[in-house]
C-alpha cells in the first residue's frame, strides 16, 4: 500500500472503515448496533526480517529471531513453536548428544525452514494489494468449503505446514470440492 494510500486512510479513519463496511452488507449488518470501546490502532510499512537466533548465551524466540507483518497473526505460535525446538536444541547440546553449536544451528536452520513460506506468504498479503489469482481462487474455494477454511488456519496457525496445505494435490482437492455442485 502507498504512503499516499496510508495517509488518506488515517485521515478519516472511521469514515474509511463504515465505506468498507458499507461495501459488505453481511458485515453491516452483523455489526449493526456495535460500539467500538477503544480508538482504532492500526500498523503500516512493519520491517520484516530475520535475526541469527542464537549466540554465546543467549537464544531467540518468536518476534524476537524474525519480524513480519502482524497481518496472520502468527507471533505467539512462532513462540511456543519456536520455546519446544529450542528447549530440544538446548538438551541435546546440553546432554552431549550434539555439540552445543551444532544443536543451536540445527534449531536455526530447522526454524527458518519452518517458517519462511508463512513469512512470505504473509509478507506478500501485506502489501494489500489483490492477491495472485490462484490465491483469489483459493480464498473463493475456502469461502465454500468449512474443512477446507479449518485446514488453511491449521497451515496459518503452524499447527499444520504451510506448504502441506499448498501442495498441489491439497489445492486440487479443494478446488474440485468447491466446483462440485451442492
Amino acid at each position: 500500500m502507498a504512503q499516499q494510500e496510508v495517509q488518506g486512510i488515517r485521515s478519516d479513519i472511521q469514515g474509511n472503515i463504515d465505506k468498507l463496511h458499507e461495501s459488505y452488507p453481511s458485515i453491516k449488518e452483523r455489526i449493526q448496533g456495535a460500539r467500538r470501546e477503544e480508538k482504532w490502532v492500526g500498523t503500516a510499512g512493519v520491517p520484516n526480517f530475520f535475526l541469527k537466533p542464537y549466540g554465546p548465551g543467549w537464544a531467540l524466540v518468536g518476534d524476537a529471531g524474525y519480524i513480519k507483518d502482524p497481518l496472520t497473526a502468527q507471533g505467539i505460535a512462532d513462540a511456543f513453536i519456536d520455546s519446544q525446538n529450542l528447549a530440544e536444541a538446548l538438551d541435546a547440546g546440553f546432554s552431549e548428544r550434539l555439540p552445543l553449536e551444532d544443536a543451536l544451528a540445527q534449531y536455526h536452520s530447522q526454524r527458518d525452514e519452518r517458517v519462511k513460506p508463512l513469512y512470505h506468504f504473509t509478507t506478500d498479503l501485506a502489501t494489500l494489494e489483490l492477491p495472485p489469482e490462484p490465491i483469489q481462487q483459493l480464498f473463493g474455494a475456502l469461502n465454500r468449503s468449512q474443512e477446507a477454511t479449518n485446514q488453511f488456519y491449521s497451515a496459518l496457525t503452524g499447527s499444520r505446514p504451510l506448504p502441506e496445505f499448498m501442495n498441489t494435490e491439497n489445492l486440487g482437492r479443494i478446488f474440485a470440492g468447491a466446483a462440485a455442485p451442492n
